[in-house]
Protein backbone atom coordinates (compact mmCIF):
# COMPACT_ATOMS: atom_id res chain seq x y z
CA UNK A 1 0.00 0.00 0.00
CA UNK A 2 1.51 3.46 -0.88
CA UNK A 3 0.87 5.92 2.31
CA UNK A 4 0.25 9.80 0.78
CA UNK A 5 2.86 12.38 1.38
CA UNK A 6 2.28 15.80 2.01
CA UNK A 7 2.18 17.76 -1.01
CA UNK A 8 3.82 20.98 0.34
CA UNK A 9 6.67 19.20 1.93
CA UNK A 10 7.03 16.87 -1.30
CA UNK A 11 7.05 20.02 -3.62
CA UNK A 12 9.90 21.84 -1.08
CA UNK A 13 11.91 18.33 -1.08
CA UNK A 14 11.83 18.23 -4.98
CA UNK A 15 12.25 21.90 -6.04
CA UNK A 16 16.39 21.87 -6.41
CA UNK A 17 16.45 19.03 -8.71
CA UNK A 18 13.53 20.72 -11.12
CA UNK A 19 13.99 22.94 -14.20
CA UNK A 20 13.92 26.58 -14.27
CA UNK A 21 10.76 27.02 -15.36
CA UNK A 22 9.52 24.20 -12.76
CA UNK A 23 11.26 26.01 -9.61
CA UNK A 24 9.76 29.27 -10.26
CA UNK A 25 6.27 27.50 -10.46
CA UNK A 26 6.93 25.05 -7.29
CA UNK A 27 7.77 28.42 -5.09
CA UNK A 28 4.60 30.05 -6.55
CA UNK A 29 2.57 27.08 -5.70
CA UNK A 30 4.06 27.08 -2.27
CA UNK A 31 2.97 31.05 -1.98
CA UNK A 32 -0.41 30.33 -3.00
CA UNK A 33 -1.12 26.89 -1.83
CA UNK A 34 -4.91 27.64 -1.37
CA UNK A 35 -5.29 30.22 -4.12
CA UNK A 36 -4.19 27.50 -6.57
CA UNK A 37 -6.81 25.01 -5.68
CA UNK A 38 -9.37 27.14 -7.60
CA UNK A 39 -7.18 27.69 -10.76
CA UNK A 40 -7.16 25.84 -13.79
CA UNK A 41 -4.29 25.12 -15.59
CA UNK A 42 -4.02 28.19 -17.70
CA UNK A 43 -4.91 30.57 -14.83
CA UNK A 44 -1.41 29.29 -12.89
CA UNK A 45 0.45 29.03 -15.58
CA UNK A 46 -0.46 32.95 -16.05
CA UNK A 47 -0.37 34.03 -12.41
CA UNK A 48 3.27 32.09 -11.72
CA UNK A 49 4.38 33.25 -15.40
CA UNK A 50 5.11 30.04 -16.79
CA UNK A 51 3.35 28.14 -19.76
CA UNK A 52 0.67 25.49 -19.55
CA UNK A 53 3.12 22.93 -20.52
CA UNK A 54 5.25 24.03 -17.65
CA UNK A 55 2.45 23.29 -15.11
CA UNK A 56 1.97 19.67 -16.66
CA UNK A 57 6.12 19.06 -16.32
CA UNK A 58 6.41 20.08 -12.74
CA UNK A 59 3.29 17.77 -12.43
CA UNK A 60 5.14 14.37 -13.60
CA UNK A 61 8.49 15.77 -12.18
CA UNK A 62 6.88 15.96 -8.29
CA UNK A 63 5.16 12.28 -9.26
CA UNK A 64 1.71 13.31 -9.85
CA UNK A 65 -0.19 12.11 -13.00
CA UNK A 66 -1.36 15.51 -13.70
CA UNK A 67 -2.71 19.17 -12.61
CA UNK A 68 -6.50 17.36 -11.62
CA UNK A 69 -4.38 15.58 -8.88
CA UNK A 70 -2.03 18.12 -7.75
CA UNK A 71 -5.14 20.44 -6.84
CA UNK A 72 -6.71 17.34 -4.85
CA UNK A 73 -3.74 16.91 -2.61
CA UNK A 74 -3.18 20.69 -2.45
CA UNK A 75 -6.99 20.65 -0.95
CA UNK A 76 -6.35 17.93 1.40
CA UNK A 77 -2.47 18.65 2.97
CA UNK A 78 -3.02 22.71 2.59
CA UNK A 79 -6.55 23.94 3.30
CA UNK A 80 -7.00 24.92 7.39
CA UNK A 81 -3.75 24.66 8.27
CA UNK A 82 -1.54 27.63 9.33
CA UNK A 83 1.08 28.19 6.60
CA UNK A 84 4.10 28.57 9.02
CA UNK A 85 3.69 25.25 9.67
CA UNK A 86 5.72 24.28 6.35
CA UNK A 87 8.63 27.41 7.16
CA UNK A 88 11.95 26.05 9.23
CA UNK A 89 11.91 27.12 12.37
CA UNK A 90 12.74 31.03 13.60
CA UNK A 91 13.95 33.31 16.21
CA UNK A 92 11.72 32.91 19.76
CA UNK A 93 9.62 30.17 17.81
CA UNK A 94 6.68 28.88 20.16
CA UNK A 95 7.44 25.54 21.59
CA UNK A 96 4.32 23.96 20.51
CA UNK A 97 5.03 25.41 17.00
CA UNK A 98 7.89 23.91 16.98
CA UNK A 99 6.74 20.46 17.78
CA UNK A 100 4.16 20.84 15.17
CA UNK A 101 6.70 21.47 12.40
CA UNK A 102 9.12 18.63 13.42
CA UNK A 103 5.73 16.13 13.51
CA UNK A 104 4.84 16.99 9.99
CA UNK A 105 8.87 16.74 8.79
CA UNK A 106 8.89 13.52 10.06
CA UNK A 107 5.74 11.90 9.21
CA UNK A 108 6.59 13.04 5.80
CA UNK A 109 9.70 11.58 5.65
CA UNK A 110 8.72 8.18 7.04
CA UNK A 111 6.09 8.11 4.62
CA UNK A 112 8.29 9.13 1.94
CA UNK A 113 11.29 6.35 2.92
CA UNK A 114 8.17 3.99 3.04
CA UNK A 115 7.11 4.36 -0.45
CA UNK A 116 11.18 4.68 -1.71
CA UNK A 117 11.83 1.19 -0.05
CA UNK A 118 12.12 -1.62 -2.25
CA UNK A 119 11.03 -4.91 -0.95
CA UNK A 120 13.52 -6.92 -3.47
CA UNK A 121 16.56 -4.79 -2.40
CA UNK A 122 15.20 -5.80 1.98
CA UNK A 123 15.15 -9.39 0.95
CA UNK A 124 18.17 -9.67 -0.54
CA UNK A 125 19.97 -7.95 2.54
CA UNK A 126 17.96 -9.69 5.10
CA UNK A 127 19.26 -13.43 3.04
CA UNK A 128 22.71 -11.64 3.29
CA UNK A 129 22.61 -11.00 6.79
CA UNK A 130 21.05 -14.95 7.45
CA UNK A 131 24.38 -16.27 5.62
CA UNK A 132 27.10 -13.67 6.61
CA UNK A 133 29.59 -14.63 9.60
CA UNK A 134 30.33 -11.26 10.02
CA UNK A 135 28.72 -7.58 9.27
CA UNK A 136 30.55 -4.84 8.70
CA UNK A 137 28.98 -1.69 9.33
CA UNK A 138 30.04 2.15 9.09
CA UNK A 139 28.92 5.12 9.35
CA UNK A 140 30.21 9.29 10.28
CA UNK A 141 28.50 12.30 11.42
CA UNK A 142 24.72 11.63 11.91
CA UNK A 143 25.18 8.69 10.10
CA UNK A 144 27.42 7.31 12.63
CA UNK A 145 24.07 7.26 14.68
CA UNK A 146 22.41 5.24 12.26
CA UNK A 147 25.39 2.73 12.27
CA UNK A 148 25.08 2.11 16.00
CA UNK A 149 21.60 1.43 15.94
CA UNK A 150 22.03 -1.21 13.42
CA UNK A 151 24.72 -2.71 15.75
CA UNK A 152 22.15 -2.81 18.45
CA UNK A 153 19.69 -4.16 16.97
CA UNK A 154 21.46 -7.37 15.00
CA UNK A 155 23.81 -7.68 17.81
CA UNK A 156 20.81 -7.93 20.22
CA UNK A 157 19.81 -11.20 17.98
CA UNK A 158 22.73 -12.92 17.79
CA UNK A 159 24.28 -11.76 14.29
CA UNK A 160 28.31 -10.81 15.04
CA UNK A 161 28.47 -6.86 13.87
CA UNK A 162 31.44 -4.95 14.10
CA UNK A 163 31.43 -1.25 14.08
CA UNK A 164 34.12 1.52 14.58
CA UNK A 165 34.55 5.67 14.05
CA UNK A 166 38.29 4.23 13.11
CA UNK A 167 38.08 3.91 9.26
CA UNK A 168 41.79 2.74 9.23
CA UNK A 169 40.78 0.07 11.94
CA UNK A 170 37.64 -0.99 10.20
CA UNK A 171 39.62 -1.24 6.24
CA UNK A 172 41.93 -3.58 7.77
CA UNK A 173 39.42 -5.66 9.55
CA UNK A 174 37.60 -5.94 5.84
CA UNK A 175 40.77 -6.46 4.43
CA UNK A 176 40.98 -9.96 6.42
CA UNK A 177 37.26 -10.59 6.77
CA UNK A 178 35.64 -13.61 6.11
CA UNK A 179 34.22 -13.96 2.10
CA UNK A 180 30.83 -14.26 2.87
CA UNK A 181 30.99 -11.67 5.50
CA UNK A 182 29.04 -8.26 4.43
CA UNK A 183 29.36 -4.19 4.65
CA UNK A 184 26.96 -1.52 5.31
CA UNK A 185 27.68 1.77 4.49
CA UNK A 186 25.53 4.71 5.81
CA UNK A 187 25.86 7.97 3.84
CA UNK A 188 23.09 10.35 4.10
CA UNK A 189 24.84 11.86 0.55
CA UNK A 190 26.57 9.13 -0.72
CA UNK A 191 29.45 10.71 -1.26
CA UNK A 192 31.11 10.53 2.10
CA UNK A 193 34.64 9.78 1.36
CA UNK A 194 35.73 7.60 3.82
CA UNK A 195 32.40 5.20 3.19
CA UNK A 196 32.93 5.06 -0.24
CA UNK A 197 36.93 3.86 0.48
CA UNK A 198 35.69 1.42 3.06
CA UNK A 199 33.20 0.45 0.34
CA UNK A 200 35.44 -0.45 -2.26
CA UNK A 201 37.98 -1.92 0.26
CA UNK A 202 35.27 -4.60 1.20
CA UNK A 203 34.16 -4.93 -2.81
CA UNK A 204 37.74 -6.00 -4.06
CA UNK A 205 37.83 -8.36 -0.93
CA UNK A 206 34.85 -10.34 -2.60
CA UNK A 207 32.58 -9.30 0.53
CA UNK A 208 29.02 -8.57 -0.06
CA UNK A 209 28.15 -4.97 0.09
CA UNK A 210 24.67 -2.29 1.15
CA UNK A 211 24.36 1.11 0.75
CA UNK A 212 21.94 3.18 2.89
CA UNK A 213 21.72 6.36 1.03
CA UNK A 214 18.97 9.04 0.34
CA UNK A 215 20.56 9.82 -3.52
CA UNK A 216 19.91 7.49 -5.94
CA UNK A 217 22.24 8.31 -8.04
CA UNK A 218 25.21 8.62 -5.99
CA UNK A 219 28.72 7.24 -5.60
CA UNK A 220 27.57 5.22 -3.13
CA UNK A 221 24.13 3.73 -4.36
CA UNK A 222 26.64 3.10 -8.06
CA UNK A 223 29.09 0.98 -6.19
CA UNK A 224 27.33 -1.15 -3.80
CA UNK A 225 25.35 -4.16 -4.39
CA UNK A 226 22.42 -3.47 -3.37
CA UNK A 227 21.46 0.47 -2.62
CA UNK A 228 18.66 1.39 0.19
CA UNK A 229 17.01 4.42 -0.92
CA UNK A 230 15.58 6.53 1.56
CA UNK A 231 13.55 10.06 1.78
CA UNK A 232 16.20 13.27 2.88
CA UNK A 233 14.18 15.73 3.73
CA UNK A 234 14.65 19.28 2.47
CA UNK A 235 17.30 21.53 2.06
CA UNK A 236 16.86 24.16 4.99
CA UNK A 237 19.47 26.52 7.24
CA UNK A 238 18.62 24.88 10.64
CA UNK A 239 19.38 21.89 8.96
CA UNK A 240 15.83 20.19 9.85
CA UNK A 241 16.74 17.91 7.03
CA UNK A 242 19.46 16.26 8.54
CA UNK A 243 17.35 15.09 11.61
CA UNK A 244 14.47 14.13 9.22
CA UNK A 245 17.04 12.71 7.24
CA UNK A 246 18.20 10.32 10.63
CA UNK A 247 14.85 9.39 11.05
CA UNK A 248 14.54 7.93 7.48
CA UNK A 249 17.77 6.28 7.79
CA UNK A 250 16.73 4.42 11.53
CA UNK A 251 13.24 3.76 9.44
CA UNK A 252 14.84 1.45 7.38
CA UNK A 253 17.30 0.01 9.58
CA UNK A 254 14.26 -0.97 11.28
CA UNK A 255 12.67 -2.47 7.99
CA UNK A 256 15.49 -4.25 7.90
CA UNK A 257 15.72 -5.68 11.37
CA UNK A 258 11.38 -6.52 11.57
CA UNK A 259 12.36 -8.15 7.96
CA UNK A 260 15.13 -10.79 9.00
CA UNK A 261 13.30 -10.74 12.53
CA UNK A 262 9.81 -12.02 10.61
CA UNK A 263 12.15 -14.82 8.62
CA UNK A 264 13.09 -16.28 11.99
CA UNK A 265 11.09 -15.69 14.57
CA UNK A 266 10.38 -18.37 16.57
CA UNK A 267 14.11 -18.49 17.10
CA UNK A 268 14.49 -15.16 17.87
CA UNK A 269 12.13 -14.54 20.07
CA UNK A 270 13.66 -17.51 22.34
CA UNK A 271 17.32 -15.59 21.64
CA UNK A 272 15.71 -12.51 23.06
CA UNK A 273 13.44 -13.77 26.03
CA UNK A 274 16.72 -15.86 27.13
CA UNK A 275 18.63 -12.67 26.92
CA UNK A 276 16.64 -10.88 28.75
CA UNK A 277 16.02 -13.16 31.72
CA UNK A 278 20.26 -13.89 31.64
CA UNK A 279 20.51 -9.88 31.97
CA UNK A 280 18.44 -9.49 34.65
CA UNK A 281 19.87 -12.30 36.81
CA UNK A 282 23.95 -11.34 36.04
CA UNK A 283 22.97 -7.15 36.83
CA UNK A 284 20.69 -8.05 39.41
CA UNK A 285 21.33 -5.96 42.25
CA UNK A 286 22.13 -8.27 45.85
CA UNK A 287 19.67 -7.77 48.68
CA UNK A 288 21.45 -6.24 51.39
Amino acid sequence: MELKENIILQIKSKLSSLSKSEKKLGKYILSHAVETVNDNTSELAKKAGVSPATVVRFCRSIGLSGFSQLKIRLYADASGLDREIYTDITSNEDIAMIADKLALRFNQSITQTANLLETGCIEKITAMVDKSPAIYVYGIGASHVAAEDFMHKFSRIGKPVVHTLDHHLLGSSLINASKDSMFVAISNSGETNEAIKLTQIAKQNGLFTAGITQKRDSTLARIVDVPLIHHGGEAVLLRSAATTSLAAQLFTIDVLYFAYVARHYEEIMHRLKNSKINIQTFFRKENN
